[in-house]
């Protein structure tokens, strides 16, 4: 069995919140960002719609619902609607 070798350390971890995995983020997004090398809910503040539209498989409906994902109380259910166009369209 292989041991670390004295005096290294192993990187620190990110809360467990701040992954997009645990997010509330919808998995189809997830993937996309993943993809992209964005792994925690933190690097998307400090981009802005159109960074985030800039990523391949990010739209619109995307960079909306990350917006309101990050507006959204963490212990609470989440406001996105189910079906958004049924309350637009009649």
């Amino acid at each position: 069995m292989a041991s670390r070798p004295a005096g290294t350390t192993s990187k620190p971890r990110a809360a467990s919140s701040d992954m997009l995995a645990r997010s509330k983020i919808p998995v189809w997004i997830v993937k996309a960002l993943l993809s992209s090398g964005v792994k925690r809910v933190s690097q998307l503040s400090s981009m802005t719609d159109d960074e985030l539209l800039a990523l391949p498989g990010i739209g619109k409906r995307a960079v909306g619902l990350i917006r309101s994902s990050q507006s959204t109380p963490e212990s609470g259910e989440s406001q996105l609607p189910t079906n958004p166009q049924s309350s637009t369209r009649r």
